[in-house]
């Protein structure tokens, strides 16, 4: 999961507001519409020059990815398969 491995990483992560990454991202990536060159270019503009939504995006970032562990996981799958 490079949305995961980058927030892991301490770097801001500008990602698509569709598809499903917006739901691993959650609130700590910067989400913009994929099909506009504009929108993308303006999200790595904001994160480059905006000190402060640069610093709480790789908090967030940070905060969101150690959710993300193989022993959660591997209890969310045995909780799915129980379900079955």
């Amino acid at each position: 999961m490079p949305i995961m491995e980058a927030m892991a990483c301490g770097c801001p992560v500008l990602t698509s507001d569709r598809f499903g990454t917006k739901e691993i991202s959650g609130n700590a990536a910067l989400l913009v519409d994929p099909e506009s060159v504009d929108a993308i270019a303006a999200g790595i503009d904001r994160l480059l020059n905006d000190r402060e939504l640069r610093a709480a995006n790789i908090a967030a970032g940070l905060e969101r990815s150690s959710q993300f562990t193989w022993t959660h996981t591997a209890a969310e799958l045995l909780r799915v398969l129980e379900s079955l």
